[in-house]
Formats: structure tokens, C-alpha cells, sequence
């Protein structure tokens, strides 16, 4: 129910300050379900669609998980690398790097 909030919510107000937001939490309803793929898709939605956004970074640490979640560990391991590259004094770049060790 949630998730289809946070899509209406898109649909009436596509670009505000919230907006990234709502985009994030539709890709996070995803992954609780366990729908990696689409939360893969949905976290993508959040650095292209708004791309100055405060929750790009939260995006892509989860889109890494996400990967890893249906197997895919070296995708996984690009996109958490990508984390700690791009935002490296953040706590998505400690979280990444604690998976990283995780999964050598």
C-alpha cells in the first residue's frame, strides 16, 4: 500500500524537493519484498531522475545490495565500489565497504 502511496505521490508531484525521496522509498518497498530486480530498476530511477538529490547515494548502496541479493556479487561489488568512489566519507560508503568484507 505504501508503495502505491509513494507512486501517486510521483504522478501528482513529479519534481519537488520530495520527490527523490518517494522515488527511493518505492525502490526500498521493493527490496523489503524481495524483489531485487525491480528495486534494481527503481533505485536507478533516483540518480537519473534526480540526480542532485540527497538520496542518490542511499540509492545506490541499496541497488548494490540488491544485486547481491539475486546473486549477482560482481555487479553487486562495481556498484558498492561505486558508492565508496563517488560519496567516501558517508556512512553508504561505510556500509559498502563493511559488505565488501563480507563478501571476499
Amino acid at each position: 500500500k505504501a508503495r502505491v502511496e509513494f507512486q501517486n505521490f510521483l504522478k501528482s508531484f513529479p519534481a519537488t524537493e520530495y520527490s527523490d525521496n518517494a522515488q527511493f522509498w518505492i525502490g526500498e518497498c521493493y527490496y523489503f519484498e524481495g524483489n531485487y530486480e525491480q528495486a534494481i530498476i527503481e533505485f536507478d530511477k533516483v540518480s537519473k531522475n534526480y540526480p542532485n538529490g540527497d538520496r542518490v547515494a542511499p540509492a545506490l548502496l541499496k541497488k548494490g545490495f540488491s544485486y547481491i541479493g539475486i546473486g549477482d556479487k560482481l555487479n553487486g561489488k562495481l556498484v558498492l565500489q561505486q558508492v565508496i568512489k563517488d560519496y567516501p566519507n558517508t556512512y553508504q560508503a561505510r556500509l559498502a565497504r563493511e559488505k565488501l568484507l563480507e563478501l571476499k
